[in-house]
């Protein structure tokens, strides 16, 4: 699933989607979005962790495919 559509989804705003993940701006999310920013690694983790796999590091970093994101329940053992 694509960023806009999970966002979308969720029926979060640009506004509260930037706010979740600590960006300063909905033009960031815009930015992001419209692919005409390139997501960081640390974004793209992330983004990832808020949406529990959704929006996957590899759908958003192709280089970063090898990427394993570990979850807050699974540090502790909690099932899901």
């Amino acid at each position: 699933m694509d960023l806009p559509s999970w966002r979308k989804s969720k029926g979060w705003t640009q506004s509260v989607l930037a706010d979740r993940l600590g960006l300063r701006s909905k033009a960031h999310v815009s930015r992001l979005e419209t692919k005409r920013e390139r997501v960081s690694a640390e974004l793209a983790i992330a983004i990832d962790r808020l949406t529990t796999g959704a929006v996957r590091v590899a759908d958003l970093r192709p280089d970063l495919h090898d990427v394993r994101v570990i979850r807050a329940d699974a540090q502790t053992g909690a099932s899901a």
